[in-house]
């Protein structure tokens, strides 16, 4: 079972060894919604980790 921290921690992994992912594609690595991608995204953002996105259906 993922905690916030631990999912935090997934996406910041799964950027630095893949370059590019989609919302979607972290979604179902994590087991959770996109919206909730997003608010960890603004997490890492807010904790000064730049994270580059790109808009649109599959950004």
């Amino acid at each position: 079972m993922y905690t916030p921290t631990t999912r935090l921690l997934t996406i910041l992994e799964l950027l630095q060894s893949r370059g590019s992912i989609s919302g979607p594609e972290l979604a179902e690595k994590l087991e959770v919604e996109v919206r909730s991608v997003r608010r960890y995204i603004t997490m890492l953002r807010d904790l000064g980790i730049p994270v580059d996105s790109e808009p649109g259906r599959y950004g």
